[in-house]
């Protein structure tokens, strides 16, 4: 028998609980009374992001499977749900899982499916299992053999482990050619893989499932839609493949966010888009709601799309240097790099341009800790600014999601800087 670890889940009512300390210390006050470094999220932007998404479903007919890791939230998945009107999710970690499938989007009927986005392994099983007792539909990634047979062989010491008494089911994920993980085409044990899966008495077969990671390398619309070409005639290429070796394919899936944002950005040529989407079931896209720093470096979004930033005090200022020293360092922001360089760019709020962007005033240049610098700031920009020592800042982080994974809680906002809602994100693996 398989050893089985446990998957330490904070409880439900620990959270709440904590929620209602903090939203009764924090609701109704502005982010210049609160301490920093702070993550701030605005409900604002992430509910137009998410109707956003819905287009691609009410003009292409493709259903949108929304992501939580960004923030691992029920709040942040119910805002994406009801935007995107989908009722499929996934999720990244095995704690984010508990935390969606006992959380009251099940019972309300908002959430029926939900895909652990990383490969199960074998010491996991207990837990998958268990977690497909209490949602509708409970979906793994399997790319390898020994993955298949270690599940199977769990499986098959359970009294109600055959397919129709529970709802395990399996997406093949495919490699498209970012490397990370996946199956390969013209393979013969892809073909073993598919066929097994297909007739497994264990596990319900439902498809492929593809993500472009490499289209963040994007640096223009024209590139990430290129990458959305090159990811879906891949997807029916595999599964042309895989259907010539007698194995019927169901569902196909793809998606990363530069590449379902190319979806949006080029949607009003519909031929061109349909030619395009032909054959594709579902999308998903990771950081769709929340984008950053990055995903502005492709060109398909902008400054005013990103819903996600850091609150950072002035701790102290050296005018003859152009440096500013701020309260966030690396476990404010992550250490993750983008395009333009530096760690993230500090904008003013209050200051927008015509299409609602705001304006870029300084770069976070350097991190330690609990440090950040901004080098190098232009010398109009002090003399207009006059920045104050405890000032607060907002800073556009380069990743959101591994920025959001800093801190403990969220501080929500919708069209200023004043608290409406305290987040609590699941934690752990």
């Amino acid at each position: 028998m398989m050893v089985q670890t446990k998957t330490h889940v904070t409880p439900i009512a620990f959270n709440q609980q904590w929620k209602a300390t903090l939203a009764k210390d924090y609701i109704g006050k502005k982010l210049t009374e609160l301490r920093t470094p702070s993550l701030v999220i605005s409900r604002t932007v992430l509910q137009r992001n998410s109707e956003r998404l819905r287009e691609i479903t009410t003009k292409f007919g493709l259903r949108v499977r929304i992501h939580v890791k960004t923030h691992k939230t029920t709040e942040g998945a119910q805002i994406q749900l009801k935007g995107v009107t989908s009722d499929a999710i996934v999720v990244s970690t095995l704690p984010e899982a508990h935390s969606m499938v006992d959380s009251d989007l099940v019972k309300e009927g908002l959430l029926k499916e939900v895909l652990v986005g990383f490969p199960i392994t074998a010491d996991k099983l207990e837990d998958v299992f268990e977690l497909s007792k209490r949602i509708h539909k409970l979906q793994i990634f399997v790319d390898n053999l020994n993955t298949l047979e270690d599940i199977e062989a769990y499986l098959k010491t359970k009294p109600d482990g055959k397919k129709h008494q529970h709802h395990i089911h399996v997406f093949l994920k495919a490699d498209c050619g970012y490397g990370r993980a996946g199956a390969l085409i013209d393979n013969a044990t892809t073909i073993e893989l598919a066929k097994r899966l297909q007739d497994s008495p264990y596990l319900t077969f439902e498809g492929i499932y593809t993500h472009a990671g490499h289209s963040y390398s994007s640096e223009s619309p024209q590139d990430a839609l290129e990458y959305l070409k090159n990811e879906c005639n891949f997807a029916r290429q595999f599964r042309d493949f895989l259907q010539k070796n007698g194995v019927r394919i169901c569902c196909i899936s793809i998606g990363a966010t530069p590449t379902v944002k190319a979806i949006t950005v080029f949607m009003d040529q519909q031929e061109q888009m349909r030619d395009i989407l032909k054959d594709i079931d579902e999308v998903h896209a990771g950081a769709f709601g929340f984008l950053d720093r990055q995903q502005v470096a492709t060109g398909l979004g902008s400054l005013k799309d990103v819903s996600i930033s850091v609150a950072v005090r002035i701790a102290s200022v050296y005018p003859d240097q152009r440096k500013i020293l701020v309260d966030g360092g690396a476990l404010a922001f992550s250490k993750d790099t983008a395009p333009q360089g530096g760690f993230g760019y500090v904008v003013d709020m209050n200051d927008r341009d015509c299409l609602g962007n705001p304006k870029v005033i300084a770069s976070v240049t350097k991190v330690a800790q609990e440090h950040g610098l901004l080098q190098d700031v232009d010398e109009a920009v002090f003399k207009r600014l006059d920045f104050q020592i405890g000032s607060v800042l907002r800073v556009i982080p380069n990743h959101c999601c591994l920025t959001a994974a800093c801190h403990p809680f969220y501080l929500i906002v919708e069209d200023d800087d004043t608290v409406v809602d305290v987040w609590v994100p699941v934690r752990g693996w």
